[in-house]
């Protein structure tokens, strides 16, 4: 990361720093950036501590790859800002357009940088030259790298790894194989070991089938992490370059369904190259089959008649037909059939198929997408709490998929667009739902529960006391006619309105009898209490309070029950 601009921060703050970097490492950038809105100070308050704090705002979003915010955060920085901060900013803000295939605009920011005068002087000048490099590269100009890499040497003496990598990247895209694993040698980080691994295969001390051997070894290890596996599986497609089409498309499959991408740039493949290969196999398997194109009948049936024995090859013919079919309702068969190729969808099957329908270019839009696996990558986004995904991919889908009840599909389209915020056609989804829900069960009613918690998550309380009180009109189990009185009450006191949530919680925790104190009614009970003293009905709350503590025997239970009397005689006191 950019080394610090201030040095000696307030112990305070470098705790809460210390905090956010270990909540972000967690897997919660997310997070971590919400937290550190609320933490940093506005920047005429405190310059140099709104600097710390936004040093480490810029490192999240480049850890995470966020590029597109980065970019608007940055742009969005003042324009007096101290020297130092803005050299730093510009080295982030290169690394986004370089991230984002925009070489030319990259190259234009370090430019501005490396043509001030005092550009030599900055702590960031090497890392500007470095970047220029990787800019040539991203262009295809590969003559210009090399050149501007013998400048580099000239005028710096570094054998960091990132920089050795880099120079070897540079000598193999110019052809100069040898040159890259001399300057490699002695290097025991995995990194170069695939790097030189690959020049030699370019210079034929390694072949392909070797190759393949040992990427097949190697990635069945269980102690790899994910950049290692897609750096094999990317070297493994450049040895099936020089073999079959089946065994390129069983590469990029492999790649695709890693959970990332190559850390080097050399072994970055796009997911189009999968769609090709698809293509490819598919061709030469119908060849051989002697199948006509157009003829989309014989190749269903070839398709499903290979998809236990060789899934790839259907897959293949499958993808083919998604691809290439003039015929709708055959794009969906051939869409569903694809899915049905895999035993089971785990991450690794998900990675796969968010790789190939949503970050490729031959499915840009989602309403390109057969509608037919559109229904199934809705929920696999819902499954993997991807909202954002999963509205896109519900923009547009609005009949009931093949096999689905329309119970079941308009519950999945109201979730969807309540949890991605368009609440009113969500809500208004929902309202058909309940209304045509005529003849309950236990099951399907905890479903409708599920969506209006979503509901109550989104602070739609209103809405959802609305579609409370409609289930609460039907003939549902007691239970859950128990349960649905505490949910109405929690929207109440979301609502503020405190005097309703008591008397609900209330009803809630005495359905059974007047009397119940069972835990479920314990929990209403204690609720309906501090919904009272919030609405100043002090004397009835501490009452309640008093009831839990009497039949209480849990200690912690007993001195948060007493802690809460507690507080209320004093604040009786200080009225």
């Amino acid at each position: 990361m950019t080394a610090l601009l201030v040095s000696s921060p307030l112990a305070a703050a470098d705790e809460r720093l210390e905090l956010l970097k270990n909540i972000s490492a967690a897997g919660a950038p997310g997070l971590t950036l919400k937290m550190l809105d609320e933490a940093q100070p506005k920047v005429d308050e405190d310059l140099y501590e709104w600097i710390l704090w936004e040093q480490e705002r810029l490192a999240i979003l480049t850890q995470w790859q966020q590029w597109d915010e980065l970019l608007v955060r940055i742009e969005a920085l003042p324009a007096d800002m101290p020297r130092q901060f803005k050299r730093q900013a510009a080295t982030y803000q290169a690394r986004a357009f370089l991230r984002l295939g925009q070489s030319p605009t990259a190259r234009e920011v370090l430019r501005q940088q490396l043509w001030q005068p005092d550009a030599s002087e900055s702590a960031e000048y090497e890392t500007w030259r470095r970047q220029v490099i990787e800019s040539y590269l991203g262009d295809g100009r590969i003559e210009d790298a090399r050149i501007a890499l013998l400048r580099f040497d000239q005028d710096f003496d570094s054998d960091d790894l990132d920089w050795l990598l880099l120079r070897a990247r540079v000598l193999i895209e110019a052809g100069r194989y040898e040159q890259a694993i001399q300057i490699l040698q002695g290097q025991e980080a995995w990194q170069a070991r695939l790097t030189s691994l690959y020049a030699g295969f370019r210079l034929n001390r390694i072949d392909k089938g070797e190759l393949w051997r040992q990427v097949k070894e190697r990635s069945a290890s269980e102690d790899i992490d994910p950049g290692e596996r897609a750096t094999l599986w990317a070297l493994a497609y450049r040895a099936a370059q020089q073999m079959a089409p089946v065994d390129r498309v069983v590469a990029l499959e492999s790649l695709f369904r890693n959970s990332q991408q190559s850390p080097l740039q050399l072994f970055q493949l796009s997911v189009d190259m999968l769609w090709q290969a698809y293509l490819e196999y598919a061709e030469l398997v119908g060849n051989r089959s002697e199948l006509l194109l157009g003829d989309d009948e014989k190749w269903l049936q070839l398709a499903d008649k290979a998809r236990q024995v060789t899934p790839v090859k259907s897959r293949s013919l499958f993808a083919m037909l998604m691809l290439q079919s003039a015929d709708s309702q055959v794009a969906n068969q051939a869409a569903a059939g694809y899915m049905q190729t895999f035993a089971e969808i785990d991450e690794a099957e998900r990675n796969l198929l968010a790789n190939l329908f949503n970050r490729s270019q031959t499915f840009s839009s989602a309403r390109k997408i057969p509608a037919g696996i559109r229904y199934q990558l809705v929920d696999l986004a819902l499954k993997s709490a991807d909202i954002e995904e999963a509205t896109r991919l519900m923009s547009g889908l609005n009949t009931i998929p093949e096999g689905s009840s329309q119970f079941d599909w308009q519950l999945r389209q109201s979730r969807v667009l309540i949890l991605g915020g368009r609440y009113d056609e969500g809500n208004q989804v929902l309202q058909n739902l309940i209304t045509g829900y005529r003849e309950p069960s236990a099951e399907a009613t905890d479903r409708i529960l599920q969506v209006l918690f979503d509901m109550q998550t989104v602070s739609l309380h209103a809405e959802a006391i609305t579609h409370f009180n409609a289930l609460l009109r039907l003939e549902i189990e007691p239970k859950q006619r128990r349960e649905i009185l505490y949910w109405i009450a929690d929207s109440y006191r979301g609502l503020e309105k405190y005097n309703q949530a008591a008397l609900l919680y209330l009803q809630s925790a005495m359905l059974p009898a007047p009397d119940a104190m069972d835990p479920w009614a314990q929990t209403a009970r204690y609720n309906a209490a501090e919904s009272l003293q919030a609405s100043g009905l002090v004397d009835d709350a501490r009452r309640i309070y008093l009831e839990l503590l009497a039949i209480t025997d849990d200690a912690a239970r007993r001195s948060v029950l007493n802690h809460k009397i507690q507080r209320l005689w004093l604040s009786q006191g200080e009225d």
